[in-house]
């Protein structure tokens, strides 16, 4: 039998635990924006996505070698499945699952951010998404998964986060620095190849322009 005291505890931890995000900030804060990328003040998402491609290929490497130790003499070798060195060579499903991993680590150089009260529009070289501050929902995540998705206000901090039950996760967060640069952030975790990467990135304030480009080359209206 659990006492009211620690039912109550345990109830409010749930609740805590589980809470939406802020529906708007604190104070008043306005990402909106044409953002560029600040290239020298940036991780760079691509080099990490090779070296960490790079690594998976070498751990493949290292277990085909070991299962070699212990083939019976006279069986066929083992298939080679590794992706060739060069992209260009790369079989059709090799380039969607680059592309999926492009995608899944929001690779762009511009950003157009709208916030309309709770509304938030975010535009960059890959996908277009309008997100509404203090909701939870369901959403596919780039490699097909039906994630649940929380998103709004962390203090200064505007979070995106999708979780795949017994999968892969990712949270983002966009903030104002004091020089009025735009601050990203974002963290793969859970069940994917991408599992423990961290980026960073800085974008700068560009002079607003009558069209801003969206994942389809057309203008976010």
């Amino acid at each position: 039998m659990i006492h009211r005291p620690l039912a109550i505890c345990l109830l409010f931890f749930c609740a805590t635990a589980y809470a939406d995000y802020a529906a708007s900030p604190k104070r008043p804060i306005d990402l909106s924006g044409y953002w560029t990328l600040n290239v020298a003040a940036s991780d760079d998402p691509e080099q990490m996505l090779t070296e960490r491609l790079q690594e998976e290929r070498r751990r493949r490497l290292r277990e085909r070698r070991a299962e070699e130790l212990f083939r019976p003499l006279g069986a066929p070798p083992a298939i080679e499945i590794e992706a060739p060195e060069s992209p260009s060579q790369l079989r059709p499903w090799q380039k969607q699952r680059q592309e999926n991993f492009r995608r899944m680590l929001g690779v762009t150089e511009t950003l157009h951010i709208r916030q309309e009260g709770s509304t938030v529009t975010i535009a960059s070289a890959v996908e277009t998404r309008r997100l509404t501050a203090g909701a939870s929902s369901q959403v596919s995540m780039p490699e097909g998964q039906l994630a649940d998705s929380r998103v709004g206000w962390d203090g200064e901090w505007f979070v995106i986060e999708r979780k795949v039950r017994g999968g892969p996760g990712v949270r983002e967060r966009f903030r104002l620095l004091k020089n009025g640069a735009l601050e990203y952030l974002m963290a793969w975790s859970g069940d994917t190849e991408l599992a423990g990467i961290k980026v960073r990135r800085v974008f700068d304030r560009r002079a607003a322009s009558s069209e801003a480009p969206n994942a389809d080359g057309g203008p976010v209206r």
